[in-house]
Order: structure tokens, then sequence, then C-alpha cells
């Protein structure tokens, strides 16, 4: 066992956001998080139990206290040593009022220990997400193990006869059906002026989910000219264009206290990997001024040691300057912004990749940055969007360039190395795997399949899930952004490769589309 300074999810490494605290419900009880209102650090880390629409703690473990601030030392286990099965034995905290779970009479305060008369002897996750899946391809139907008030009963939830298709929840019309209800899930909850009030506070956040969702509706073959989310895209296009360059506040506490708070450049990537996307697809002048002004603003952020951090101006509240999950996302922006036709920095690039090739690991991984405790040590999540951003600028083939493919293509399921929030790297593996070819898309898939299946919900929505880091902080980033985000991303993963969708992908960040002039 190793130990890392994790800090708490509000500082980093996707810090984006500092939310405003909320008035809990009364009983904790409020789908999806058990807050009503927009979304706090209170919220519940919860795993999701699929479209039944309950969410569930440990039963037999008490969750910490919410954290309020400064750091924790978590537990950080190899895959190997730690692995992934789920509590034993769920104890319901929130119904979704209109799901399954709640229409078949499970109540709050249920423990489910089983499934189908099978104890969950070594973990609830893999026979659920089974059981699951047998249900809604096949009859329709399956029971619930549960305590309650002392006694064992049984529930029999109806999740619907989905079809056989179901059967195979990433691949073919299954997973196009998941993709759907995701699409369809994003656009009833976006606002007139194209950004999304329900989760993530301050412009930066803001630009960043309308981002992601605009990059989900590409995926679709919508564009600004034609298809079902026309509309929704160019509301999308509009509030980033707008929003991309007000100074990011922080909910007011930019340079509090002497620290800077500048989270500018998580806006700044997303929006460029939209924007590039959207302006191969569908080109206006008005989207490739504003990708070339994005493009500028990022090479003018590029720290002196060739990577990037939160935003410019200086440490952080947490005392620390370059994040390399930035930095792949800085090359995988100004990657789409070139392939769109726009003028990138040529020094810029060389710079930092010659940054990452020094910190990185002698495997081609990403390192966390480039301090003492953080250089060496690769991860899925950063080494993903780097290489994806190097392919586009033309450094695939480069000495570093190939050592992170060959690092994608062995390491595309394990994301649960990551830090801070686990569906970052669940969505940058995801995409790359797909860009790599079947070989990685197999092993993320092999890996990622069930927690598809236990993330989705009744409405359509894709929920986020706690893991070891979450589970003992007492907090869960993804959490906090909200369910907007988890959508997004979920559907991004599903729907980027064109093939498996039969739809339009993500041909610009897969590295599958012809450069504009």
């Amino acid at each position: 066992m190793r130990t890392h300074p994790a800090r708490l999810a509000v500082l980093a490494p996707l810090l984006l956001i500092l939310l405003p605290s909320i008035t809990a419900a009364q009983d904790g009880s409020a789908w999806p998080f058990g807050t009503t209102g927009r979304v706090s650090m209170n919220a519940k880390d919860d795993w999701n139990l699929g479209i039944i629409g309950a969410k569930a703690r440990d039963a037999d473990t008490e969750p910490p206290p919410p954290a309020r601030g400064g750091r924790r030392q978590v537990a950080r286990l190899r895959p190997a040593e730690r692995g992934d099965p789920g509590p034993k034995r769920l104890l319901i905290e929130i119904l979704h009022p209109e799901g399954p779970g709640k229409k078949a009479g499970l109540q709050l305060g249920d423990v489910v220990y089983g499934v189908n008369k099978r104890p969950f002897t070594k973990g609830c996750l893999d026979p659920l997400a089974k059981a699951l899946v047998k249900a809604e391809s096949g009859k329709g139907t399956f029971v619930l193990n549960v305590e309650r008030d002392g006694k064992k009963i049984k529930v029999t939830v109806d999740v619907g006869k989905g079809g056989r298709d179901l059967a195979k929840p990433t691949r073919g019309k299954g997973r196009r059906y998941i993709f759907d209800q995701a699409l369809a899930w994003l656009a009833q909850r976006q606002d007139e002026d194209g950004g999304f009030s329900q989760t993530l506070s301050s412009h930066t956040g803001a630009v960043v989910q309308a981002s992601l969702a605009g990059l989900a509706w590409l995926c679709d073959g919508s564009d600004l000219q034609s298809g079902k989310y026309q509309s929704q895209i160019q509301k999308a296009a509009d509030f980033v264009i707008r929003y991309v360059d007000k100074r990011d506040t922080m909910g007011g506490l930019t340079n509090r206290g002497g620290a800077n708070w500048n989270q500018s450049n998580w806006g700044y990537v997303y929006a460029a990997i939209f924007l590039g996307e959207l302006q191969v697809r569908s080109p206006t002048g008005k989207v490739k001024v504003q990708l070339q002004s994005i493009a500028d603003a990022i090479v003018k952020h590029q720290e002196k040691s060739g990577g990037w951090a939160h935003g410019p101006g200086g440490p952080n509240a947490l005392d620390y300057l370059e994040l390399n999950i930035v930095t792949g996302l800085a090359l995988s922006g100004l990657g789409s912004a070139k392939v769109a036709g726009i003028a990138v920095d040529k020094d810029c690039v060389k710079r930092a990749m010659k940054y990452l090739a020094q910190s990185g690991s002698g495997d081609g991984g990403v390192a966390y940055a480039d301090k003492a405790g953080q250089k060496g040590q690769g991860n899925i999540g950063r080494t993903a969007v780097a290489w994806l951003g190097a392919r586009n600028l033309g450094l695939g083939k480069s000495p570093w360039g190939l050592k992170m493919g060959r690092y994608v293509s062995g390491h595309a399921g394990d994301v649960l190395d990551g830090h801070a929030s686990l569906q970052l790297h669940v969505f940058h593996a995801g995409v790359a795997a797909h860009a790599s070819g079947s070989g990685a898309t197999k092993k993320f898939w092999a890996k990622l399949q069930r927690d598809l299946v236990l993330a989705r919900a009744p409405d359509g929505s894709l929920q986020p899930r706690p893991w070891h880091e979450t589970l003992s902080m007492g907090t869960n980033s993804d959490v906090s952004f909200g369910q907007v985000w988890t959508t997004a991303t979920w559907a991004i993963v599903l729907g980027c490769d064109a093939k498996a969708i039969k739809g339009a992908g993500l041909p610009v960040w897969l590295g599958k589309s012809k450069p504009r002039r």
C-alpha cells in the first residue's frame, strides 16, 4: 500500500468550481444526491443501482464525515491489490420517485444483500450488473434479496423489457439506445441561454458543461446546419463563445487569502475541443475567430516549464502549479483547433511534449506533474488526452508520442488509478481507447461495461459512483459536479466512435478527420 496526499474535490485536480452550500432535504433522500436545489459538498456519495432507480451506501461501514477543507491522507492501492467488488450489503438511502425500485415497493432503509436468491458473497457490483442486463434484455423482472426491520423478504423489480439488443449494452442497438436516452436527457435540461444551471457554478464550469453536451450531440450527427440537436448545439456554441473569456471568479474567491483560484484553462481546453470539432463539421466565421482566440489563450497560459496549471496567475490555493491532466487537455484542444484550420504555435507544442517526456514514466505514461513525488507516475486519463492531442498536432509518431500510444493501448481500462475525479479518467480513457483501436476498446469495456450498466438511471441520465478515494475522503468531486457532467461524458464515450453507433462520432478528436486549410 502507498499513500497519496489527496486534495479535496473542490481543490484538485479538477477544480473547476466551488459550489455554493445549499439546504439539504430534511430526510436526505432527494434524488439524485440527497439534497435539494444545486449540488453541494454535502451531497451523498452513494452507489447507483442502475435503472432500478435507487442509491445506497455500504450497510456495514459508516461513511466518513463530509470533508470541509485541508488535506487528507488516503490509501492508494493498485487495482490488483484492491479489486473493485463493491459492498456485500447495500443500505438504500435515495429512491427515484418514478423508478422501478420505488414502484416495486423498495423502501428507504432497506438492506439489499443479494439478487435472484444469491447473496453478494464477493461484492454487489458484478452480480447486480449482470442481473440488470439479463432482466432488461429478457423477461424484464428480477428479485432483490432484502432485509427490512429484521426480516428477510423478496422484492420483485420490473425494469421493463428492453429487448434482446440490451444484452450487449456496449455494442450495436443496445449501445445506441443508452446513448440516445442520454442525449435526450441533456437536451431536456439545457437552459435557454445554452448552459446548464443545475450543477457547475462559475463561468468556467458552465463553459465546460456546455462544451461537453455539445460534443455529445455532435456525436449523433447534428451540427449547426442540420440534425435532431441542431438547436441545442447552436445554443451551446453561442454560450461557450459568450462566456469562455469571462473572468473566472470561482464564486468570488479569486485571490482570496492571497491564493490563485483561477481555473480558466479548463474552460479554454474543453471549448477548443468542442469548437474545433464543430468548425470542421459545419464551418462558420464566428466559430473560427473564437477558436483562434481560444488557441492563442491556451498558448499564452503555458507555464515556463512547458506544462499548464488550472489557470494563469501562479501557484494555487494548495501551492502547486502545473497539473498534467490540464497539460494533456491543452494538447487536445490545440490539436482540435489545428485540424479545424487554426494556427497553433509550434514552439509551444514542442515545449509541452518535452515537458511531458521528462516528467513521465518510462513506458509512456503521463505523470501527475513534474515535482518530487509527482514525476514518473503514469496514468491513463492524463496520457489519453495528451496522446489524442499529439496525434492531431503531427507528433503521434514522435518518440514520446509513440510511447504514449502504446501506454493507451495497454492501459485503456485502468481508470481506477486516477485521482480526484474517476469519471474524468473514464471519459478520457474511453475516447482514447476508441481512437487506439479494437484491442484498446475491448480492454476498456471489459472493465467498464459493468460501470456503465450501474451508472444508468430510469430517466436516461448516467450517475456517478463512489470509489476507493472518495470512500476514504467523505466527498466525491463527480457528485459535486453533478449528473450533467457524468451524463455528457458517458454519452461522449458511447458516441465518439462513428461505427459503434452508426452516427457521426468525433472524427477530429479521434484523429480521423483531414485538417482544414
